[in-house]
């Protein structure tokens, strides 16, 4: 990776710690993404706090497509030590094109990409992250196993496991055989097992580190909610861990955001369904603080909740439809109505935000002219209330294919045999 020592420098709140048993914590994605990933802080976090153990990240460097650099060491942050030196490699992977940085990171480390090529001179590699909840079944070619839906727990006992049986895979899959929330692809096929209940003991998840070189440069990110109590026929949420959404009460949100935190995210699924939002928000933005929330309902705003995220920084306000029509909304099972948006408009207008942005699926199965036409017409009403609209479409249209894993694997050998430059 690029840098680790600069990268390092201008952390705040890295974790350092001597331990008998040290994890690869790998994301396949550059630093910008991993970072701003606080599913993967908080598996950082919750190793780091077992005893004798501890985690020293890893990262697909920037440019690794590139043939010279993917040449180059493949190390952890922390400590500079080779990824494939490692006992466990343990991956956070948020969506199947992440697939290919799995294939470049194990290749660089010097570990055979499909799992049925390793023996016991390997690390024990395995997965968790969000595409666990959606698609784990393109994982299964290159881990060991997988870890199904929230990691906090099982993250926990699996390296308990490993640790007490020597990282020997197949001691470990022994051990693991039957255990809810463990996807073991050469005992369940094709067959990929549910996810396994948690409880609330770890929430909320929150940054353990803060750096300018993330795609949400020094903001601390702290969960209000976890899962969602809708149902939108599209997004993963629907089969989440427990089923519903679980509020985090305002006391322990606020108690949380440390002292010198000047900007502060407010993550979930469905945050403005948490039923003391404005007076979060408040408490933010009364600190002198900067605000953020990664998702805006726009049946949940009202005049004073838009008028405290003008105050915490807020230029654009952004809030989806998800659909062209009333009917396609109803098809898709989406709560959002016209006067909702419409409502979004004149508070943005009123709170002098800059633009009022719409995430917009297209394409939906049934759709038709009738509904992208009620699309347009509504677009006019809105450009009357406010000068800037934008929309963030996201075409819907059948799935490309995932590619399969000799595919993966015969892209990277070309990347590795094109000449320098």
């Amino acid at each position: 990776m690029t840098d680790r020592r600069g990268l390092l420098a201008a952390e705040r709140g890295t974790l350092y710690k001597e331990a008998e048993i040290r994890v690869a914590l790998v994301y396949p994605s550059p630093y910008r993404a991993a970072m701003s990933s606080l599913g993967y802080q908080q598996i950082y976090r919750v190793l780091h706090a077992m005893p004798g153990v501890a985690a020293d990240r890893a990262m697909l460097p920037d440019g690794a497509g590139d043939a010279r650099e993917a040449r180059g060491p493949f190390v952890t942050l922390e400590t500079g030590r080779p990824v494939g030196g490692y006992p466990m490699l343990a991956y956070s992977v948020a969506y199947e094109l992440e697939i290919a940085g799995v294939v470049e990171t194990l290749a660089r480390a010097g570990v055979p990409v499909l799992a049925a090529d390793r023996d016991a001179r390997h690390p024990l590699v395995i997965a968790g992250g969000p595409l666990t909840f959606s698609n784990p079944a393109p994982l299964a070619p290159f881990f060991d196993l997988v870890i199904l839906g929230e990691g906090e727990e099982l993250i926990a006992e699996l390296v308990g496991i490993a640790r007490d049986v020597g990282f020997v895979r197949e001691r470990v899959w022994a051990e693991l055989a039957g255990r809810p929330g463990y996807f073991l692809p050469h005992v369940h096929g094709e067959r990929v097992p549910p996810v396994a209940a948690v409880s609330d003991a770890l929430l909320p998840a929150r940054s353990v580190i803060a750096t300018p070189n993330t795609e949400l440069a020094d903001m601390f990110l702290t969960e209000a909610a976890r899962g969602c109590s809708r149902g939108c026929t599209y997004c993963v949420m629907r089969r989440s861990t427990n089923g519903g959404m679980r509020i985090i009460p305002r006391g322990d949100i606020i108690a949380g955001i440390p002292g010198d935190a000047r900007r502060v995210g407010l993550v979930g699924a469905a945050v403005t369904d948490h039923p003391e939002i404005a007076a979060i928000v408040r408490d933010v933005v009364d600190a002198g603080r900067e605000v953020g929330i990664s998702s805006l309902r726009a049946d949940k705003l009202d005049d004073e909740l838009v008028g405290l995220l003008a105050r915490g920084g807020y230029r654009t306000l952004t809030v989806a439809a998800d659909g062209a029509s009333e009917r396609m909304r109803r098809v898709v099972e989406r709560s959002t109505q016209a006067h909702h948006l419409l409502h979004s408009a004149e508070l943005a207008a009123a709170h002098r935000l800059h633009t009022l942005k719409i995430y917009m699926m297209l394409g939906v199965p049934g759709e038709t002219d009738a509904d992208v036409d009620e699309l347009v017409a509504l677009s006019r009403e809105l450009a009357a209330i406010h000068p800037r609209v934008a929309y963030g479409v996201a075409p819907t249209g059948p799935r490309a294919r995932v590619p399969s894993s000799q595919e993966l694997i015969a892209l990277r050998r070309q990347r590795l045999a094109a000449p320098a430059a």
